[in-house]
């Protein structure tokens, strides 16, 4: 037994086509698993009347639980040992559910992917692949769990049961994120799809799923960015303190001293609280902190200087440099000292 669980929220136009289309690609062994955020166009009142057609189970919800929830509770009222999900607004190709199976059959997440040999995207502007790619990128750098998986944010996945219905959602949309992060599969694999135009209905993507994406991240990555960012902070004003301590002495030596135990003192915090779940050799991540944190210092100065001589205002380029050595300094943290 095959389960397939669809999340909806006004998607009446297209629940037709999506179940007769699954029917063509499995058809035995499988149920459909509508699970409705009390659409007001009707969505469960035709996924009731294809119930009498097809093996559909319907179930609706009085409120709006974003589509993370909704999966979880569908995979709960699964009979299946497998659960495909998909999106009902037939931009998820139904005929790629099968290979997703295979896959899942022997224990891999199957991820339907965009960002693979044999995949793409059609008719989005070019806002909305900066988005989706950026998106891609902040979830690989984040999480550890999405570091080789090309599309980790799909909506179009298969894998057990058992995983998906104990998955406690932490965003409302990207159940995908959630699945990689707590269930760490043994293995993934990636099948290539086309996703296309979305023919019927309005695509629902606005500025909310992109502020829970961001909010997600931030706990999927137990809050590292905003830590890192604390304990920079906290290491100016040791360095403030080591240079009244040492006044007695000329400033080209104070200065050094104090750029030195703050540096040791933000290594010693990072390595405590930022990134306290990771095994890092003291000595040999003291050493590649200091290479980190001087690729950061030359990121801001060749980003104030460049900015500066482009026009912009000196206190200005200064801020957006800061900026940029502090993404350095993250991105070479995150990914080779505490990797």
């Amino acid at each position: 037994m095959i389960s397939v669980v669809v999340p909806t929220y006004n998607e009446a136009e297209n629940l037709a086509e999506l179940v007769q289309r699954l029917d063509g690609a499995l058809r035995e062994g499988y149920e459909i698993i509508i699970v409705d955020d009390n659409s007001p166009d009707g969505t469960a009142e035709v996924a009731r009347g294809l119930a009498s057609r097809y093996p559909v189970k319907v179930i609706v919800r009085e409120r709006r639980g974003g589509l993370s929830s909704a999966v979880v509770e569908g995979a709960r009222a699964a009979s299946g040992r497998i659960v495909v999900v998909m999106d009902a607004d037939l931009q998820h190709p139904p005929e790629i559910v099968p290979a997703l199976v295979r896959e899942a059959e022997r224990g891999c997440l199957a991820i339907a992917s965009r960002y693979i040999k044999g995949g793409m995207v059609v008719g989005w502007p070019l806002a909305r692949k900066i988005v989706s790619r950026g998106a891609v990128m902040l979830a690989r750098l984040l999480l550890p769990e999405a570091r080789g998986v090309k599309d980790p944010v799909s909506g179009f996945f298969a894998y057990s049961r058992d995983c998906i219905a104990g998955v406690k959602p932490t965003g409302l949309y990207k159940i995908l994120l959630d699945v990689l992060a707590q269930c760490k599969p043994a293995c993934i694999v990636e099948v290539p799809f086309v996703f296309g135009r979305r023919t019927r209905g309005r695509s629902k993507l606005g500025r909310r799923h992109i502020f829970d994406f961001l909010r997600q991240l931030l706990v999927l990555s137990r809050w590292r960015p905003l830590k890192f960012a604390a304990v920079g902070a906290t290491g100016i004003g040791i360095a403030l303190m080591v240079i009244y301590a040492l006044g007695w002495l000329p400033p080209l030596i104070s200065t050094a001293a104090a750029i030195e135990v703050s540096l040791t003192s933000n290594y010693v915090l990072n390595r405590s609280w930022t990134f306290a779940d990771r095994q890092t050799p003291f000595l040999a991540g003291w050493a590649k902190y200091h290479l980190a944190t001087a690729i950061g210092n030359i990121t801001n100065y060749l980003v104030t200087n460049g900015l500066a001589l482009l026009g912009l205002w000196i206190y200005a380029s200064y801020v957006l440099g800061v900026i940029a050595g502090y993404i350095a300094n993250y991105v070479f943290s995150e990914l080779r000292v505490f990797k």
